[in-house]
């Protein structure tokens, strides 16, 4: 049983395919701490969950999106020294808000999509930094500025076109719900 049948199975009907994004989104949280103090950038916030949920609403998997921004943002407010659900209640407040964006912009095109990509980081850190400053939690305040956000949001929309053309790819490249696909 090779790769081929995986992906066979995964294009025919999606079975494995939405677990497979929830096991690498969670890997990458879990892992994302360790693998930027290795490297030395700590100060680089490079995040693929903001790609994960960019693809599912493009589409048309507005719940399962849904449940992947609150249960990742749980997972990373777990890893991170943090009150428990701060990042579970960022990720899901701007989901929210992309997913109302959807009626004005055609999500289906890749550049959206990556501009949406680095608009979730922007304002992830933005509602992040609000909440900490009104509400003070403790231990948890983080060193950031507008040069850092800037340069993790356009790290990761670099990143955003590679791996969203490779989930178009291994989901058999066609939503069946609505019959579209990322085009460039």
């Amino acid at each position: 049983m090779g790769i081929g049948v995986f992906l066979k199975l995964g294009e025919e009907n999606n079975i494995l395919f939405y677990p497979v994004i929830w096991l690498v989104g969670g890997v990458f949280v879990i892992l994302k701490g360790g693998i930027t103090h290795l490297v030395g950038i700590e100060w680089v916030d490079i995040d693929v969950i903001p790609i994960f949920l960019i693809y599912l609403i493009a589409r048309g998997q507005e719940f399962r999106a849904g449940l992947l921004a609150f249960f990742m943002g749980i997972l990373t407010d777990i890893f991170a020294p943090c009150q428990l659900g701060l990042f579970a209640f960022a990720y899901s407040a701007i989901l929210l808000g992309i997913h109302y964006c959807r009626r004005f912009l055609d999500f289906t095109k890749m550049w959206t999509s990556v501009l949406l990509v680095a608009l979730f980081l922007a304002a992830k850190w933005s509602l992040l930094l609000t909440i900490i400053s009104i509400f003070p939690l403790g231990q948890f305040a983080p060193w950031i500025t507008f040069p850092l956000v800037s340069i993790s949001a356009l790290m990761t929309s670099m990143i955003a076109p590679f791996l969203l053309y490779l989930l178009n790819l291994v989901s058999g490249g066609e939503n069946r719900g609505h019959g579209t696909a990322f085009r460039f």
